[in-house]
């Protein structure tokens, strides 16, 4: 048949393959990416034979589908949690991969595998999905807990080091004149690349998106998106680096706004399609004649690569501040092989690092990790149970250390926080106003209360109420990402104040404590009631 006929072909098989095995996923309750690997080996080369795995074309849509889910991942993380992460990811980011590819490489050095292999192998051991575990996490409802966060960065840290140990595999195989002077280029490149993507995101941000605001247009927004990742892929890949550093900085840029949630339910037909391409073709590599041929890889290699992770990812999490309980349980969501190992490992059988006997027991290796992956998440999440590591991402502050209220500024001058501003009033602190609109402010001025009409998001109107001087302020603002600057200005401009805050929906908690929140309240809970009562805590514990 014709290439374009084959490639054809195989794309038919695949959907209807992605579909049937998704309709049954969703029908028994499971994971949908477990489903796609096992649907991809049984109708691959080594199962039925209905998938031409050697096609190139359909190699780069299987390539497409991973720079699509990164995209996604990308767009899911704030700067705000980068932010809270940013102290100890590369840290524990180092830790695990060393923990992980030390006894790997020892291991394989052991069992007769020349030492330069040994260590590409170790390499490609330590590298985890970030993919597979992202999705398994949001399944789980944690992927923006503590523990999930952690796990992510140090996933993020393996896409950011896969760089270096790609450039390290000439350097291995002693090919190449210039194989020092391109690892030192490409490492300033990398770093480079890296910052320029919060300069674009301000940008973007600050100048691109009012603009859709206006011309209020899914369709243009949609297409400025996919631009935004083709074009970043395209730059990483002329200077050099993984077509998945360009996917994941694009949606980093467009993440962390009030248009994020709009790009992530426009790109996800596109996303969940090209999923299942990657997926079931990755399955499809699956060779059911080795597992029989060589079973002790199975029996041998596979609790030992699940230990030897498990291990490592815990230490690291050990380290980044959870006990080792979480830790470990957290760690056996990131002991699977992920998807970059299978690009360096390609990397060195192209440069005579290991053979193709080698690949071909990774291989399923990795594919067989990535399978029970899901289950192992699930398997930690439901031990940990209520753990606050997968409810809360920072602890609130024990209320008797807090200072008795003596000057209280209330944000936003609805319902809430009139109940609320009437019973701090009553134990004699001062209370001041802040509303954009001065229909709520006049009456409030004419009854003798201080309040400012402005813009809560602008320091300059923070500092017309005086935020400085308060030691409570309650944000009770109806727009979240509007809470969030506001927040994140008032603990800018005083680290001592108590900030009370509360969000509309329920996804907007965590990263309202992140930037500086110490209470935060949905509305469906009774906010008043329950402000009202930590009011009452805080004030139990001092006279005035």
């Amino acid at each position: 048949m014709d290439p374009l006929e084959i490639l054809a072909l195989d794309l038919i098989v695949i959907l209807a393959a992605g579909f049937l095995s998704g309709a049954l996923c969703r029908y028994f309750h499971f994971s949908t990416i477990v489903g796609y690997l096992i649907v991809g080996a049984i109708i691959g080369e080594g199962g039925l034979g209905f998938l031409h795995t050697e096609s190139h074309d359909l190699q780069m849509l299987a390539e497409m589908g991973a720079l699509f889910l990164l995209f996604s991942i990308g767009t899911e993380i704030s700067w705000e949690e980068l932010k809270h992460v940013g102290p100890w990811i590369l840290i524990a980011g180092f830790i695990q991969l060393i923990a992980v590819s030390i006894p790997a490489s020892l291991l394989f050095a052991l069992i007769g595998i020349p030492w330069q292999g040994a260590c590409l192998m170790g390499a490609a051991v330590a590298l985890s999905s970030t993919v597979l575990v992202f999705r398994a996490l949001h399944e789980q409802n944690v992927a923006t807990s503590p523990a999930g966060i952690r796990s992510v960065g140090i996933l993020l840290f393996q896409d950011m080091a896969i760089v270096p140990l790609m450039l390290a595999v000439p350097l291995l195989s002693a090919t190449g004149e210039h194989s020092s002077y391109e690892f030192v280029r490409l490492g300033l490149v990398s770093l480079l690349f890296v910052t320029t993507i919060p300069v674009l995101a301000f940008v973007t941000h600050r100048f691109a998106l009012p603009l859709f605001s206006l011309l209020r247009s899914r369709e243009l927004l949609l297409l400025f998106a996919l631009a935004l990742l083709g074009g970043g892929c395209f730059v990483a890949h002329r200077l050099g680096l993984p077509a998945a550093f360009g996917a994941f900085g694009a949606g980093l840029i467009l993440g962390g706004n009030r248009f994020t949630q709009q790009v992530d339910a426009l790109t996800l037909p596109f996303r969940e399609s090209f999923a299942a391409v990657f997926f079931i073709s990755l399955g499809g590599l699956l060779n059911f004649a080795l597992l029989l041929e060589d079973p002790l890889v199975v029996i041998i290699g596979f609790p030992l690569v699940l230990l030897v992770k498990t291990f490592g990812a815990g230490l690291a999490l050990k380290l980044s501040g959870m006990n080792w309980r979480v830790a470990l349980l957290m760690g056996l969501g990131l002991s699977q092989i992920g998807e970059l190992s299978f690009l360096l490992l390609s990397e060195g059988m192209d440069s005579d690092l290991i053979d193709e006997t080698n690949y071909n027991q990774m291989l399923v290796l990795a594919i067989g990790t990535m399978i029970i992956t899901p289950g192992l998440i699930k398997f930690a999440v439901r031990k940990l149970g209520d753990h606050e590591s997968l409810h809360t991402k920072k602890e609130e502050k024990p209320i008797e250390a807090r200072e008795s209220i003596r000057e209280a500024v209330i944000i936003g001058v609805g319902p809430v926080a009139r109940q609320v501003a009437s019973r701090i009033e009553t134990s004699g602190a001062d209370v001041r106003f802040i509303d954009l609109n001065s229909v709520n402010t006049y009456p409030l001025i004419q009854a003798g209360f201080r309040a400012v009409t402005g813009d809560a998001t602008k320091r300059s109107t923070l500092r017309e109420a005086e935020i400085a001087h308060a030691n409570l302020a309650l944000v009770a603002v109806p727009d979240d990402e509007a809470s969030v600057q506001i927040v994140k200005n008032i603990r800018s401009m005083n680290r001592h104040c108590t900030i009370l805050a509360r969000c509309r929906y329920q996804r907007n908690r965590e990263r309202l404590h992140l930037v500086g929140a110490d209470y935060v309240t949905d509305e469906e809970s009774q906010t008043a009631l329950m402000l009202i009562g930590m009011i009452e805590k805080l004030e139990s514990s001092h006279s005035f």
